[in-house]
């Protein structure tokens, strides 16, 4: 034999749960909206720093190091306050490593307030959510007593 149990969380006119969901909703879809634009800032930034540095290898060479040296410095400061990946002092090639931790945060911030604004619908609908238990009932056989 087998029972549904209905479980309600709250009742239609639970108002605290449904404001607390309401407010949990808009500040995740605007920190959703924030990290997707940091995302993209931040993939731009990786995608563009090869483009920084790709002329100013041959001006280190010449008479023009110190104003070479002062764009590499620039560039490298750009990529760090977009990213916050910090190069090394010669390095004027991303490692992959560095690529992967400078992508996979902004993504990983995305699907996070993702995952929040989704807890902010279950709270905003808490007076609507009904989950079913279902309760299995078996029935176990009466022994028969052993006569002596």
């Amino acid at each position: 034999m087998k029972r549904i149990l209905q479980f309600r969380l709250a009742t239609k006119e639970a108002h605290l749960p449904k404001l607390i969901g309401a407010f949990i909703l808009f500040a995740a879809l605007l920190m959703f909206l924030r990290a997707g634009a940091l995302m993209y800032d931040s993939w731009d930034s990786v995608k563009n720093y090869p483009d920084c540095v790709e002329n100013l290898v041959p001006l280190f060479e010449g008479d023009n190091g110190v104003v070479a040296h002062l764009q590499y410095t620039h560039c490298k400061d750009a990529l760090y306050n977009a990213t916050g990946i910090q190069l090394r002092g010669d390095q004027t090639q991303i490692s992959g490593r560095q690529w992967w931790a400078a992508l996979l945060g902004p993504i990983a911030e995305v699907l996070a307030w993702a995952v929040i604004f989704i807890l902010g619908i279950i709270f905003y609908r808490t007076g609507n959510i009904v989950i079913p238990i279902e309760q299995s009932i078996h029935e176990l056989p009466t022994r028969k007593k052993k006569k002596r």
